[in-house]
């Protein structure tokens, strides 16, 4: 038996995911590919098998670039996009025929200090920023505040970007990005940015892809299925009359990643006080939810116990007062050595947990079978204490 706390990926929910995403797309617009989000779930493991499905990389660093050519990927098989690619990383990608989605004019003032040291024409995109909110009313993550990422239509930004870029005799721009963060993943919001998307292709004579980005909802009950995002952006492709030519990309991670994921944890002791019954685990909120709130997730309970508690509070190992993830109505009495599994917990989760008091957790894949293969094992001191001095 795995000794908790870890992660467990279900590999059959992962390749279905994958599969109806891709199914939806191809359906409608067969010149569609997927670029999996390294931020949302960066584990070794998960990007090389990204990579082996035949998806792209989708970066915004220089460490995930690093990360993706060392998992296997080619660079031109590589999305390079974020306010901080890395000077010497983007100069890299644009030699070496990544996508590079451009987002600040420091980035075209750096192509154009360097412009000399192409050897060879270079292709870019270009990031659009526009009042999505205005839009979309509440469905935004930043609301009524701008947006900070790419370049805006509306002051002017996005057309001074274009004709810098213009000017620029080994430069050309080929495509077009428009990633927003939003509250909803609504269809109304893929709507309104494939729209802009469209409108402002018309700027791009040598339009080679439109990059729909992420923010995707993945088989959650009650959202949006992948045909339905596809069905609404290609309708839209298709009343602009956008070339079949034109490769369509999406950027999902959560879409992906965070059904196929739980977290189990053991129950280590239990106390009263006042009128509550509070489950000490080995598990931490942190490891669930890095932004210390506790998780709208499915759980399930592994115990003997037939008695059920009126209210249970399961709190975690750390010395945070408000490590507290999971509240239990009327549900079995737990015990020490009791388990507890969390589900959908596979989006950013890993990618934020803290090194704090406790170290990374292990992980392990479960095939359709119930095979199970560690692919990252628990942290000790070892590993913590690499590349410091004592």
């Amino acid at each position: 038996m795995i000794a908790t706390p870890y992660y467990n990926i279900d590999l059959s929910k992962l390749q279905k995911n994958l599969a109806s995403l891709r199914a939806a797309f191809e359906t409608l617009w067969p010149n569609f590919q997927i670029g999996y989000s390294y931020k949302t779930n960066n584990l070794p493991w998960l990007v090389r098998w990204m990579h082996e499905q035949g998806v792209m990389a989708e970066v915004v660093s220089e460490p995930e670039y690093e990360l993706a050519t060392y998992v296997g990927n080619q660079p031109n098989n590589i999305i390079l996009n974020g306010p901080h690619k890395g000077l010497s990383n983007l100069l890299l990608a644009l030699k070496n025929g990544s996508i590079v989605n451009l987002d600040s004019f420091a980035e075209i003032d750096f192509i154009e200090e360097n412009i000399k040291s192409f050897t060879h024409d270079i292709k870019v995109g270009l990031r659009i920023n526009f009042d999505l909110e205005r839009e979309c009313p509440g469905e935004t993550i930043p609301g009524e505040e701008p947006g900070r990422f790419g370049f805006n239509l509306e002051n002017g930004d996005f057309d001074k970007a274009l004709n810098r870029l213009s000017h620029l005799q080994k430069v050309k721009v080929v495509g077009l990005h428009g990633h927003h963060s939003t509250r909803t993943k609504s269809l109304r919001i893929f709507n309104s940015i494939t729209k802009h998307l469209c409108e402002v292709s018309k700027k791009i004579p040598a339009l080679e892809y439109l990059d729909l980005g992420g923010c995707l909802f993945g088989d959650k009950p009650g959202a949006p299925t992948f045909e339905e995002y596809a069905s609404t952006i290609v309708d839209v492709l298709e009343a602009y009359q956008i070339s079949k030519e034109v490769q369509l990309l999406v950027e999902p991670g959560a879409a992906l990643i965070a059904s196929p994921v739980s977290y189990v944890c053991s129950v280590i002791d239990v106390k009263d006080i006042k009128d509550r019954r509070l489950v000490f685990t080995d598990g931490s909120v942190k490891h669930v939810a890095s932004q210390m709130k506790a998780p709208p997730f499915g759980s399930s309970l592994n115990t003997k116990s037939n008695n059920l508690k009126e209210k249970q509070i399961v709190t975690g190992y750390t010395c945070i007062e408000m490590d507290r993830f999971l509240t239990l109505d009327n549900q079995p009495e737990l015990a020490k050595g009791d388990r507890i599994t969390i589900y959908n917990v596979g989006a950013y989760t890993m990618s934020l947990t803290p090194l704090f008091i406790e170290y990374f957790p292990t992980v392990i894949v479960t095939d359709e079978n119930g095979n199970e293969e560690v692919v990252r094992e628990k942290w000790t001191t070892k590993e913590f204490i690499q590349k410091s001095k004592l």
